[in-house]
């Protein structure tokens, strides 16, 4: 048993009481956060309007990465199970790295779409003519800008302190308000753009002016799986489902599916709805097919979509996607709050985090020391914001957290087509009310996608003026696995085993920034990707025979299923 499970009869569980709709509208608050505001503009401006297959592909890999999950999940429906499975199947070590990779991203979040939210405000102010500054020609918060993301950040804790319920509410009413607005809005600036002769947009100077190598390497740079990987959210909230082992899966699957389809055709209708070297619509200086020049200096980047309307004259309706542009990003605060609190509960369950961590609160039912610890490290992000510690080679604070939290947070998704392999050789009658097709093959493709997005995203924060961004985030994220793991008091015999891969799969990603085209480039494009691809392949199949003996992975999740959370 893991030290901190074996918790007084009497201690508060969580409750269930989230329905498919609530796991659903988690999930889809989650996706379509900020993502939606600035993931359009930013990865045109490094595509060009072949940004549009970047969503398509990001859309494939994360469906391909979600089939992994949605079995795993409803075989074990645990709180914040996405930092927790891969102990069960490759021990404590192997555990820890995921558990870690998990956390980081997770409990950036909530900043992340803090300043989302300012970004659009500040887009508000400087519409109507203001001079208040909340966020700076560098993408960056300023004071005032701090003070108000502070606010957010303190509402949504209050919320997420006063009950599950209440998270579910406002992401059920969010999520409505968001299924009618950008149907409508993607509709309205489709439309308009054909009908002023903008749909020449798409092969102005041609589609892929830059290439295709952009079109991956802005799939961890400019927020497109960053998007794509609030899909977890039903995971980490599944001990408080009513029916986990039906609706967990469903929920994935069906919220990839649907937001697939929207940011496919947001990026078709930004593109359809760009003017160029236009004073009214903030891309004034940004020069016919010049699509780099999208970048933090243009006015129209605190809000791309609201501009485009604007440009077209249709500034009404822009005062709508102003709207969605607020509670959009507020709300995906308001549940990566509620994520994130559960990830730190389910460490504490696991004996890597203190035994405190696991109380849950005697009247509210929610895990409330999780909550602290997230609002704690929201605002010392705020605080580096302001300070100009964020940045990335796309610029600006919002582009340099979400390459973060894509490096980190894929790291720890390749920790699904690792466990579902291992379970299904050594729990072979383990229930499963849903099977992944084909899994032999998607989970080393699945795999291959993870490390790929790795390497892009610590790519993308290499800079001429932060030379050694990438390095460090893959250091961090190496050391601070194994903190985590020299923290946990049981250790197992099984453990260097089964961990030694991770760490040396980590290693060499340092090795290959350094030797690739965001180093040296010893290993120019494409050879870097092919290199990378044949290395994960061997890291995969070295993990798998990494894994735990049948009788201890068995063990290990009947414990688990075994001790309930929630009541």
């Amino acid at each position: 048993m893991c030290a901190n499970e074996s918790t007084p009869s009497t201690q508060a569980k969580m409750r269930r009481e989230w329905s498919f709709k609530d796991l659903y509208f988690a999930a889809l608050t989650g996706v379509i956060g900020s993502g939606w505001i600035f993931g359009s503009y930013y990865t045109a401006g490094v595509a060009g309007p072949a940004s549009i297959v970047s969503w398509i592909v990001g859309g494939v890999f994360i469906l391909v990465i979600a089939l992994t999950w949605a079995e795993v999940s409803g075989e074990i429906p645990i709180a914040g199970g996405v930092a927790r499975y891969s102990m069960y199947t490759h021990g404590n070590l192997t555990g820890a790295f995921m558990a870690w990779s998990s956390l980081l991203p997770a409990i950036a979040t909530p900043a992340v779409e803090a300043i989302a939210v300012i970004s659009v405000v500040q887009s508000i102010i400087s519409f109507s003519k203001g001079t208040l500054v909340l966020v700076n020609s560098a993408g960056l918060p300023t004071l005032p800008g701090f003070v108000l993301a502070l606010l957010i950040a303190l509402f949504f804790f209050w919320i997420n302190y006063i009950g599950v319920r209440k998270v579910a509410y406002v992401n059920n009413a969010v999520g409505y308000i968001k299924l009618v607005i950008l149907p409508l809005a993607i509709i309205f600036l489709i439309a308009a753009g054909l009908s002023a002769g903008l749909g020449r947009n798409v092969t102005t100077p041609s589609f892929a002016p830059y290439g295709f190598g952009p079109v991956f390497t802005a799939l961890p740079a400019t927020g497109v799986i960053f998007a794509y990987l609030g899909f977890r959210q039903p995971i980490d909230m599944a001990a408080e489902s009513r029916n986990p082992q039906k609706d967990l899966w469903k929920a994935i699957v069906a919220v990839v599916g649907t937001t697939f389809v929207i940011y496919t055709l947001l990026q078709v209708a930004f593109i359809f709805g760009l003017q160029w070297n236009s004073a009214a619509g903030g891309t004034l200086g940004a020069d016919v097919g010049d699509w780099h020049a999208l970048n933090t200096t243009l006015s129209m980047s605190s809000m791309p979509f609201f501009f485009e309307f604007l440009g077209l004259g249709f500034g009404a309706v822009g005062s709508i996607i102003i709207l969605g542009g607020i509670i959009g990003p507020s709300a995906d605060t308001n549940q990566y709050y509620a994520s994130t609190a559960r990830i730190i509960f389910g460490l504490g369950r696991e004996g890597y985090f203190p035994n405190g961590v696991t109380r849950i609160h005697q009247k509210y039912r929610v895990p409330v020391v999780g909550l602290l610890i997230t609002l704690i490290v929201t605002i010392v992000l705020l605080v580096m914001g302001v300070a100009g510690s964020l940045v990335s080679s796309v610029g600006g604070a919002w582009t340099a957290l979400t390459s973060i939290i894509t490096s980190t947070l894929v790291f720890a998704y390749m920790a699904a087509p690792l466990s579902l392999p291992a379970i299904r050789k050594n729990y072979a009658d383990l229930r499963r009310p849903f099977k992944t097709p084909i899994y032999k093959v998607l989970s080393p493709v699945a795999f291959v996608i993870g490390a790929l997005l790795v390497y892009w995203g610590a790519g993308s924060l290499i800079t001429s003026s932060d030379p050694y961004g990438g390095y460090i985030l893959i250091l961090i994220m190496l050391l601070g696995g194994i903190i985590v793991w020299a923290y946990k008091s049981e250790k197992s015999p099984f453990d260097f085993n089964g961990g030694l891969w991770a760490i040396v799969f980590l290693v060499f990603n340092i090795a290959l920034l350094a030797l690739g085209e965001y180093g040296l480039n010893l290993l120019p494009l494409p050879w870097d990707w092919v290199t990378d691809i044949v290395a994960a392949l061997i890291f995969y199949y070295w993990s798998f025979k990494s894994s735990l003996p049948k009788e201890e992975i068995k063990s290990r999740i009947d414990r688990a299923l075994s001790t309930p959370e929630s009541e």
